[in-house]
């Protein structure tokens, strides 16, 4: 669910690390029919109940664990809960996402697989080759509909249309070191100013520890997304739809003030909110050197929580004290004149509308996400449930310094359903440009501001 660049948490290694702390992990089948309807607007049975004649049908997904030798409780669940609905049982195809994805684009018009889970991106790809069902008319009357984070929800539509049903998300939060704000009697920043002046302070009076660290290194997944944290701030979309094309839809000064603020006073200024010698460093920087007690502020995501061994973590008691006794999770600090708001990821479960058993293709949606699957997901894989997005299930967080997390995660909001490499190729030289002090920053945000408006019908 966090960037693709980072490591994440294991799924079943992670069943005891909720609360205490553990190691750290992410994120074919022939077959005939051509047809299905595709406009999935019949508005039927949300309970998609449908006799066992006919083939079974086929999933596709890499959600589930795939550690040999434990009980598979979050699977077994999926499948009675299908079974019951269906009165058949489902096959079950499992590939890495990046096989799942080349595969269902260049084979989902034979009809296989009925319906398949995957990233966000993914939908977004799906639904411009003409490959995903809308679920519109069918989920709103399905029966645990109205319990999903409406965040969660809008991110699985496209234009207004609804092509998949979440069943994991995370949103973007900032992590601070609460043991070093209490020793200098401070409270957790909730603006750039106010994290600028406690960031000073720290580096001033704190050995051993900068304030800061964001990603700045060119053409880094998370660099964009913890600038686009900071967009959503501002508007809860970037782009909206604008007949067929995209209007952009925030300020040149917006953009100034945050390239300012994460990025000149993070490393340009004359006193520097973070160190200057991490510039052009990402995630495996920012990640393993708050959980090696490098930094007192990061932005980061759920999967901080476990990470207390591998490769780049120096001494797994150390992480465990720090992630478990002297870490708290809040807002990400606000420039001027923004609201709380955060980038959001979301994974979904799609119908492929080339099926001729759409029917079955919806019931495996509506099982997938039913609350008793989703409880067992945490059960099973705890990481997946500690900002759930479905109000039928608890949050798996034990801490409440960690709680936060799932206010944060109602606040988020995903990526648009736009072409987004050229939305960044504009954004790395630019953000790179004020991080090393080349440009003014919001010089930087006409520009990145002219650039962005440019792009609006090739997205």
């Amino acid at each position: 669910m966090h960037d693709a660049d980072s490591p994440g948490r294991t799924r079943r290694s992670i069943v005891k690390a909720v609360g205490v702390g553990a190691a750290a992990g992410l994120a074919g089948c022939i077959g005939g029919g051509d047809g299905g309807s595709g406009d999935g607007g019949d508005g039927g049975d949300g309970n998609t109940e449908t006799t066992g004649s006919g083939e079974k049908a086929l999933m596709w997904e890499y959600g589930f664990p795939n550690e040999e030798g434990a009980e598979p409780v979050w699977k077994n669940a999926f499948k009675a809960n299908y079974e019951e609905r269906v009165g058949q049982e489902i096959e079950i195809g499992r590939f890495a996402y990046e096989d799942l994805r080349q595969k269902y684009l260049t084979g989902a018009r034979t009809g296989n697989p009925d319906a398949i889970e995957g990233v966000l991106s993914h939908l977004t790809e799906y639904v411009k080759a003409g490959h995903l069902e809308s679920l519109d008319g069918w989920a709103e009357n399905l029966e645990h509909y109205d319990g999903f984070v409406e965040s969660a929800l809008d991110a699985c539509r496209y234009k207004g249309k609804l092509y998949g049903l979440p069943y994991e998300g995370n949103g973007r939060a900032f992590i601070v070191r609460k043991d070093i704000l209490d020793e200098l009697g401070q409270d957790v920043p909730q603006t750039t100013s106010e994290m600028h002046e406690v960031g000073r302070m720290i580096n001033k009076e704190v050995d051993g520890v900068t304030a800061f660290h964001n990603c700045t290194k060119d053409g880094s997944v998370r660099a964009f997304q913890e600038f686009m944290s900071s967009v959503y701030q501002f508007t809860d979309s970037l782009y909206v739809p604008d007949g067929d094309s995209w209007k952009l839809d925030i300020e040149a000064e917006p953009l100034g003030k945050i390239l300012d603020d994460y990025y000149y006073q993070i490393y340009a200024a004359d006193n520097p909110v973070g160190n200057p010698d991490d510039l052009g460093t990402g995630w495996q920087t920012n990640d393993p050197g708050y959980i090696n007690g490098n930094y007192a502020f990061i932005e980061c995501g759920t999967w901080l929580q476990g990470w207390t061994s591998g490769e780049n973590i120096n001494d797994t008691e150390t992480a465990k004290d720090i992630l478990n006794n002297k870490t708290r999770v809040a807002h990400i600090p606000r420039s001027e004149g923004g609201e709380k708001g955060t980038f959001l990821e979301i994974k979904p479960v799609m119908v492929n509308s080339h099926s001729d058993q759409t029917d079955k293709g919806k019931s495996a949606v509506a099982a997938w996400t039913a609350p008793d699957t989703l409880k067992a997901m945490a059960e099973d894989s705890p990481g997946k449930a500690m900002t759930p997005v479905h109000e039928g299930i608890e949050s798996t967080i034990e801490d409440d310094d960690w709680a936060p997390f799932t206010e944060v995660f109602k606040t988020g909001s995903a990526l648009e359903k736009i072409t987004w490499g050229p939305v960044r190729q504009e954004f790395y030289p630019l953000m790179q440009e004020v991080a090393y002090g080349r440009t003014d920053p919001y010089k930087a945000g006409d520009q990145l501001h002219s650039a962005l408006k440019g792009l609006e019908s090739d997205l």
